[in-house]
């Protein structure tokens, strides 16, 4: 139940900046069509980041879980590198991650 409320935690702090420099779009059925293309590929972006630490029991049951237990940077998340599998990341880069969402 943590980790999901880490994940959604994380996924709200990535997307409060794009939402709030949305500009108004005017309803037309061309645009509509676009904006639903737009949030398909967006729903296939997403990135999913854990808050873990750096236990070998934690490695293993994420390696269990997911494949691989890879660790990111808040700024590596902030860049839009992160793609593919679910990554982890230490509390205190999700504290960055944080700081650098207020930011912009």
């Amino acid at each position: 139940m943590r980790m999901v409320f880490c994940v959604a935690a994380v996924a709200a702090l990535m997307a409060a900046p794009a939402l709030a420099h949305e500009p108004a779009k005017a309803a037309s059925a061309p645009a509509a069509g676009k904006d639903a293309v737009s949030e398909a590929q967006a729903a296939k972006e997403t990135r999913e980041v854990y808050i873990c630490d750096s236990s070998a029991a934690t490695r293993r049951s994420f390696a269990r879980e997911f494949g691989s237990a890879e660790f990111v940077t808040a700024e590596a998340v902030a860049r839009g590198d992160v793609a593919g599998a679910p990554r982890c990341m230490t509390k205190a880069e999700a504290r960055k991650l944080k700081r650098l969402a207020s930011v912009r």
